[in-house]
């Protein structure tokens, strides 16, 4: 049977700068890694939000990117 086993995860936000020629928004993210794997979503929100409110853009969302390997 096979097995999972975390390797890591970052943490995403996005940021909006504005709109281009086509009005589409121009996202910029900033990454934070060595997230926890016992971070619930809660925490990752609440600390995502926080760490927002440090800069002047406007918040868009936050994101989670796990990396797990698989063995046999």
């Amino acid at each position: 049977m096979a097995t999972k086993t975390f390797e890591n995860a970052t943490l995403r936000l996005k940021f909006s700068f504005g709109v281009n020629e086509n009005g589409q928004i121009i996202e910029k993210t900033k990454t934070f890694r060595n997230v926890s794997e016992q971070a619930s979503l809660d925490q990752l929100a609440t600390t995502g939000a926080e760490i927002a409110t440090l800069f002047k853009y406007p918040f868009i969302g936050a994101g989670l990117t796990t990396q797990e390997s698989i063995k046999n």
